[in-house]
């Protein structure tokens, strides 16, 4: 498998952990990655979060859009539903892993919380080569964002969104690569998952994108699926569920207030939706984070 980064498993004396974060519960990770694998990967992963690797030391060979090599000093930027597979390996770095959310409501275009991943999305090479000033800003304000995501204190979270947008301010100084060509197939899934997140608060189905990209429902759903491993059914959800965790977190309205504003007029509906995806009720959800988020740092 690739360096990609794997948030720490679940550490009882850190208030978030992995599962934390994988749930949506913690919408960022960063942390120090070490990756030593000599094998071919496995099958190709995709998931709902951005991943940005800056590589420090040691090579990597993976597949993305194209055969890849990262070697030290690049930085590897995968944006929410692009697969990738890793292959040989033997490399260290920083690396930070986030839910779109994190970075702004459903109210502002939602593919522009991507920053500098939109432009892997639109085709550009998924791998940076900063110069040594930017790799070392890149790295001090990983190391800071992995030390955040272990306080809990007054400020954190604002510190920690605060550094995630300096480090995308600086991948959006650093030279942008040449578009790669890639399979057609891979370009509209993109194309869908941007249109998607873009307008995921909208009414919104299979036929609505389709009709956007000039292409047959059939065709569509095919190829979301064969690239991403989700349904465009499933995508609309996820972002519609990420828009719900960040309005739970960080507002005081009421779950039907919630429910209207992503897109569902039914609230049991929403709710029962809420709960397949989370394993709780969007008000039960709201209170572990709030009651997590007031756990003083270093209390079980």
């Amino acid at each position: 498998m690739p360096p990609e980064p794997r948030p720490p498993s679940h550490d009882a004396s850190a208030p978030w952990g992995r599962r934390d974060f994988e749930s949506g519960r913690f919408p960022l990770w960063a942390g120090r990655i070490q990756r030593r694998h000599q094998g071919r990967g496995g099958s190709a992963a995709t998931h709902a979060y951005a991943v940005v690797m800056l590589v420090t030391r040691g090579e990597s060979k993976i597949r993305h859009t194209g055969e890849l090599v990262l070697r030290a000093g690049d930085v590897h930027l995968i944006p929410p539903g692009d697969a990738h597979r890793g292959g040989p390996a033997d490399v260290e770095g920083w690396a930070l892993a986030f839910h779109p959310e994190v970075l702004g409501g459903g109210e502002e275009d939602g593919a522009s919380r991507l920053g500098p991943l939109l432009r892997v999305r639109q085709g550009c090479h998924p791998v940076l080569r900063p110069t040594l000033t930017q790799r070392r800003r890149l790295a001090r304000w990983m190391r800071l964002l992995a030390e955040e995501t272990q306080q809990s204190d007054r400020g954190s979270e604002e510190a920690r969104i605060a550094l995630l947008r300096l480090v995308l301010i600086e991948l959006e100084r650093i030279s942008a690569p040449a578009p790669m060509s890639e399979p057609p197939s891979v370009s509209l899934s993109r194309k869908a998952l941007t249109y998607i997140e873009a307008h995921c608060l909208e009414p919104l189905s299979l036929t609505q994108v389709a009709r956007e990209l000039g292409r047959s429902s059939a065709h569509v759903a095919s190829v979301v699926r064969r690239e991403t491993g989700r349904t465009v059914g499933e995508w609309i959800l996820e972002c519609r569920m990420a828009e719900t965790r960040r309005r739970l977190r960080g507002t005081d309205e009421r779950v039907d207030i919630i429910a209207e504003r992503v897109g569902y007029a039914d609230v049991t509906h929403f709710i029962r939706l809420f709960r397949r995806v989370h394993g709780v009720t969007p008000a039960a959800w709201r209170r572990r984070v709030t009651a997590k988020e007031a756990q003083p740092a270093g209390r079980p």
